[in-house]
């Protein structure tokens, strides 16, 4: 095929349950696409399913074996990538039908955007639809000022992994995904686009974001002390990309936001908690402040699928 102009970057490490539905999802969507799968050392037939897609999918497989991290297999597809623009796409994730043209038509029409983004669906292990995923950027079409999407995406990451698209050249120059943000790694990289320049937004949910209890979202939050240091990284990096009293505002609003993060996770595992001081500091921020809180938090829409997910385990 000619040059592509999207590569998807698929991370692959014992994805075979999930895997065969996440590859149908791009069927009839890879026209003038290339795929790129970088497979961890997988027992599973992870392979195999990829292999049986090569042809119809225009998927390329790079084995390696001594990667130890999705962040790494992301990073070696990022490098291969042939395409101008890029999207990543877990194993366990989907695109919804007409995804790709979608984000055709957002790059020609909002080409200045530094990220095209569009909403998600939260999918249980049955593929079944248990909430929405999405930032606060409104209910139409829009291309945001890099100041504005910042100061929302700082106080919590409400972006799905699959429903992003963006520059290769720009995520590679700093060196693409930091591998050592286990769990904030790809938030850490919204903030970094988002500081570059506008944000192109589409409302429609043109992919699903899988959570099950084997998730790292909900196995790596057993560490609370490491999860807590995880969150607190990408918002010390990126503050600074605004104007000094809009980022004490929003980062006063983001360690709260933090705090409460690390509360629901230690609550989730067993872990003692204490509520009473973050109650406080919700608390004192006032009317205005709790509605700006929860609008960019979107703390129900997050917690709820989790716990009815829990309830069923």
């Amino acid at each position: 095929m000619t040059t592509p102009w999207l590569s998807v970057l698929m991370p692959i490490y014992n994805g075979a349950a999930t895997l065969p539905r996440t590859l149908a999802s791009l069927s009839g969507q890879v026209e003038g696409c290339e795929v790129i799968a970088v497979v961890q050392k997988s027992d599973d037939g992870s392979r195999s399913i990829l292999e049986a897609h090569e042809n119809s999918l225009n998927l390329r497989i790079i084995d390696a074996p001594e990667s130890e991290s999705w962040m790494t297999n992301t990073n070696i597809a990022l490098a291969e990538a042939k395409a101008p623009h890029v999207t990543m796409l877990h194993q366990d994730d989907l695109w919804r039908a007409g995804r790709s043209a979608a984000l055709g038509e957002m790059a020609a029409t909002m080409p200045d955007a530094k990220m095209w983004l569009h909403a998600a669906e939260f999918i249980d292990d049955q593929d079944r639809v248990v909430g929405r995923f999405a930032p606060p950027f409104g209910s139409k079409a829009s291309l945001l000022p890099s100041e504005e999407a910042l100061a929302h995406l700082l106080v919590q990451n409400t972006v799905a992994l699959p429903a992003v698209m963006f520059r290769r050249d720009d995520a590679l120059a700093p060196g693409g995904l930091d591998e050592d943000l286990w769990y904030t790694a790809d938030w850490d990289l919204w903030l970094r686009l988002a500081a570059l320049g506008p944000v192109a937004w589409n409302p429609t949910a043109l992919a699903a974001f899988r959570i099950h209890s084997g998730s790292l979202t909900m196995t790596g939050s057993r560490n609370v002390g490491g999860f807590r240091q995880q969150l607190a990284i990408p918002v010390d990096r990126h503050i600074t990309a605004l104007p000094p009293e809009k980022a004490r505002k929003v980062g006063h609003l983001a360690k709260i936001s933090n705090d409460l993060n690390v509360c629901l996770a230690g609550a989730y595992h067993g872990h003692r908690v204490g509520l009473w001081p973050l109650g406080l500091q919700i608390l004192r921020l006032g009317p205005i402040g709790w509605y700006r809180f929860f609008r960019d938090t979107n703390i129900v829409g997050r917690v709820l699928p989790r716990l009815r997910l829990r309830q069923k385990s």
